[in-house]
């Protein structure tokens, strides 16, 4: 495997530089005494669910070491974990990388061996969001703020439309089609709140309807859970969540025995 020695903040930057300073890349592990660090970034990926990915990893391994400010406690290594970034910065003895994982952490040593590592080839992992949702569905039409009123009352939930901070909206009072951007709220919440089940997006494209939902209430978990069944039972209902997509009936399963995919979606 490729093998660099790294004496300089200019040679340092530019391995950086030629690695994409590892955005959007992870610290894949850390041993000390002696210290190693492993970090790689994605060269193959669609973010899919059970999709192929391929991770370049690299070891790092400095010599004698000035500072070390590396917390266990407050960064998560692993492969899961996506960083910002790893930049060089110019100090007044030696090297220093600069980890943002988004947490910060220093390493300032001599000098760097960094060794090009064996390619790593699994899958993305398949995960669902609990707050967020984006849905396809075979509607020509953007549904009116009613709908969402008189549906979620059968499951017993009485909401009511507003701003963010702002004051209660009967339906008639949100402006048809075009109401993106205003939140579903239970009415006795709507006094003690500033947001609610925010309304992202909602667009009807050559007769399909695409929407947006996001939860930024926790207390609205049964809303939410009411509200993404609902969903589901759209015509032809495409769900996307988390790195998932589903139809509408494995949506309602999966609330039902939280069991992901374990196939990529074709």
């Amino acid at each position: 495997m490729l093998k660099t020695t790294v004496h300089t903040f200019n040679d340092l930057d530019k391995w950086l530089s030629d690695n994409f300073y590892f955005e959007d890349g992870h610290v894949l592990a850390i041993t000390e005494n002696p210290l190693e660090i492993i970090v790689g970034y994605n060269v193959k990926a669609n973010y899919k669910a059970n999709s192929e990915r391929h991770i370049l990893p690299f070891k790092i391994i400095p010599s004698k070491i000035h500072e070390w400010t590396f917390d266990k406690d407050v960064v998560n290594v692993s492969d899961d974990n996506y960083i910002e970034c790893i930049e060089a910065s110019e100090v007044e003895n030696g090297i220093c990388l600069v980890f943002t994982t988004p947490a910060t952490f220093r390493l300032v040593t001599d000098s760097l061996v960094i060794e090009e590592q064996q390619l790593i080839k699994t899958i993305f992992k398949p995960w669902a969001s609990e707050t967020e949702m984006y849905l396809t569905t075979d509607l020509s039409e953007i549904p009116r703020p009613e709908f969402w009123k008189e549906i979620l009352s059968k499951y017993g939930h009485e909401i009511l439309f507003r701003y963010y901070a702002g004051d209660e909206r009967q339906p008639e009072q949100v402006p048809y089609p075009d109401y993106q951007g205003y939140y579903i709220q239970l009415t006795d919440r709507i006094n003690s709140t500033q947001e609610g089940i925010f309304l992202k997006h909602l667009k009807v494209n050559n007769g399909k309807l695409s929407l947006s939902f996001e939860n930024k209430d926790e207390k609205l978990k049964n809303v939410w859970d009411d509200l993404t069944m609902v969903l589901a039972d759209f015509p032809n209902a495409i769900i996307n969540s988390g790195n998932c997509e589903f139809t509408g009936t494995k949506w309602k399963q999966y609330l039902t025995d939280k069991i992901l995919p374990t196939t990529e979606w074709k």
